[in-house]
C-alpha cells in the first residue's frame, strides 16, 4: 500500500488525522530532508526512513510504488500533496502496476497563508508557482497575464530562488500593468513554521520586500473586493451588500434599495465636489474638456490630474463625432474594454487575446498588448484607440502611425508605470494632427481611460 501524504504546512497540530494514522503505521516513510524534519516528531521508530533531495522525486516516486506492493509505505509532500506536490507524479508512476494507491489531503500553504493574513481567498482565487523548472517561463507568463486581468485574488507560489531571481519582478510588472498599484498583497514567509513572518502590503510596496522572500514564501495578490479590516486582509463575497451588520438580518430588497438610495447620495454630492474643484482650475479648459477632466478626478479622486491631462487637436469634439457615428473603440487590454459603458460595449475591441497576438508577440519580441494594437492595424484608421495601461502598446500605435498607413481618429493614452510610460505618452502628443487626451508622466491607469471614454459616451449620446 502507498499513501502519498500531504504533511500541511508544517505545524503538527494543523497535520490531519488521516495523515498521522497513516505515519504511525507505516513500515517505510520518504520524503525530502525538509519534510521529514518537520515530522520527525511522530515517525515511529519502527519505520524505515528514506530521504532523498530536490531534483530526485522520479527516483523517490518509483522506490514508493516499488516498495508500495509489498509494504505500507508514506510518500510525504508538504502542504498538500495533490497540489504541487507528489500525488500526481505518484499516479504517473504508478499507473501500470498492481500497487494499491491513496492520496491523504493536507493544509496547503495557499490556505494556511491566507488564514494568517486574515481572509483574502474567501471569494474565487487561483495559484500559479513561478518554478520554470518543469514549466517553461513563457507559459507561466502568459497565465499570470491572464490572471493579472481577471477580477480575482491570486497565490503565488515559488516566488523566488537562489537561482530564480528576476521571476518575480516580472510577476509585479505584469500585475502592476494591469491592476490598481493599491491592490492589496499579503506575503507570508514560512507559514506556520519557525520563523513565521506575516506582512500586509499595497502591490505598488512588493519591490521593498523582495530581499525577504524566498521559496518558503507565500504571495497572495488581493483584487477589487480585497480591504483591510482590522488589521486583516479580507477579499468580500458581497454579503455586505445584502445584510445589515448591525441587525444580522433584514429584507435583502429593503437593504440593497437602501444602499442604492444611499450610493445616490454619495454619487452626487462626490460631483458636486469635483464640479466646484474643476470650475476653480485656472488652466484653460474649455466647458466640454471640463466635463472629461472632471470625470477623471472623480475616478481617481484626485484633482492633481487636472494639471496632467493635456487635450491636443479638438480630442473632445472629435470624441463625440465618432462616438455619434458609432465608431470602433480599440482598447489595449481587456479591463479597459470591460470598464466602458453598455451603452457602447458592442462597438469596443481588444485583440490582446486574440489566438495569433501570442505567436506575433513571440515572433516579433512584443509585449502582447503590442500584438494586439498590430493585429488591429486594419481598423485603426478613423476609429479611436484607447491605451489604458501598456506603454508598449503606446509605442506600436506610434509606429504604425509613423509608417504612414494608420491614422487614428483619436487616441486616448494614460498608459501607467515608470518605464517608457511618460517618454511614449510625450511621442503621441508630439504627433501632427491626431486628436489626442494624454495623462501626462507616470501616472494614469484603466480607470482614468474609462473615464475619459464613458464622459465621451454619455458626450455622444446627449
Amino acid at each position: 500500500m502507498l499513501s502519498v501524504v500531504g504533511i500541511g504546512p508544517g505545524s503538527l497540530d494543523l497535520m490531519t488525522e488521516r495523515a498521522r494514522a497513516r505515519i504511525l503505521r507505516a513500515d517505510v516513510i520518504m520524503g525530502n530532508v525538509r519534510y521529514i524534519e518537520l515530522i520527525k516528531d511522530v515517525i515511529p521508530a519502527s519505520a524505515e526512513v528514506v530521504i532523498g533531495r530536490m531534483g530526485t522525486e522520479v527516483e523517490r516516486a518509483k522506490k514508493a510504488v516499488e516498495l508500495g506492493q509489498y509494504k505500507d509505505v508514506v510518500l510525504v509532500s508538504g502542504g498538500d500533496a495533490g497540489i504541487y506536490g507528489m500525488a500526481g507524479l505518484a499516479i504517473e508512476v504508478a499507473a501500470d502496476s498492481d500497487t494499491k494507491l491513496e492520496i491523504v489531503p493536507g493544509i496547503t500553504a495557499a490556505s494556511a497563508s491566507a488564514a494568517l493574513l486574515g481572509a483574502p481567498i474567501s471569494n474565487d482565487f487561483a495559484v500559479v508557482s513561478l518554478s520554470d523548472l518543469l514549466v517553461p517561463w513563457s507559459e507561466i507568463e502568459r497565465k499570470l497575464e491572464g490572471l493579472a486581468q481577471m477580477d480575482i485574488a491570486v497565490v503565488v507560489y515559488n516566488p523566488k530562488s537562489k537561482n530564480r531571481t528576476v521571476q518575480l519582478e516580472k510577476t509585479c510588472g505584469i500585475f502592476m500593468q494591469f491592476r490598481d498599484r493599491k491592490t492589496i498583497v499579503g506575503i507570508v514567509r514560512n507559514a506556520e513554521r519557525e520563523g513565521c513572518e506575516i506582512e500586509i502590503t499595497r502591490l505598488e510596496d512588493l519591490p521593498a520586500f523582495y530581499r525577504r522572500i524566498d521559496m518558503s514564501t507565500t504571495i497572495i495578490i488581493g483584487c477589487s473586493g480585497t480591504k483591510i479590516l482590522g488589521g486583516r486582509m479580507v477579499t468580500r463575497r458581497g454579503y455586505e451588500t445584502k445584510y445589515d451588520y448591525e441587525t444580522g438580518n433584514g429584507n435583502a430588497d429593503d437593504i440593497a434599495a437602501g444602499y442604492v438610495e444611499a450610493g445616490n447620495r454619495v454619487w452626487e454630492k462626490s460631483k458636486a465636489i469635483v464640479r466646484d474643484i474643476v470650475s476653480k482650475y485656472p488652466g484653460s479648459l474649455s466647458d466640454i474638456e471640463k466635463r472629461v477632466a472632471g470625470r477623471v478626478v472623480f475616478a481617481n479622486a484626485d484633482p492633481s490630474f487636472l494639471d496632467l491631462l493635456v487635450f491636443n487637436h479638438h480630442p473632445v469634439e472629435t470624441g463625440i463625432r465618432c462616438i455619434k457615428k458609432g465608431k470602433t473603440i480599440i482598447t489595449d487590454i481587456e479591463m479597459v474594454k470591460a470598464g466602458i459603458s453598455k451603452k457602447y460595449r458592442k462597438n469596443v475591441q481588444c485583440f490582446v487575446n486574440a489566438p495569433n497576438a501570442m505567436e506575433i508577440a513571440k515572433r516579433e519580441g512584443l509585449t502582447r498588448t503590442a500584438a494586439g494594437i498590430r493585429l488591429a492595424k486594419e481598423l485603426i484608421p478613423s476609429n479611436v484607440v484607447v491605451i489604458g495601461n501598456a506603454p508598449s502598446a503606446c509605442q506600436e500605435i506610434c509606429a504604425l502611425v509613423e509608417e504612414g498607413d494608420v491614422k487614428p481618429a483619436l487616441i486616448v493614452a494614460t498608459p501607467v508605470g515608470f518605464v517608457n510610460a511618460a517618454e511614449m505618452k510625450e511621442k503621441i502628443l508630439s504627433m501632427d494632427n491626431i486628436p489626442c487626451i494624454v495623462i501626462r508622466g507616470p501616472r494614469g491607469g484603466t480607470p482614468s481611460a474609462v473615464a475619459i471614454i464613458n464622459e465621451l459616451v454619455e458626450l455622444g449620446n446627449r
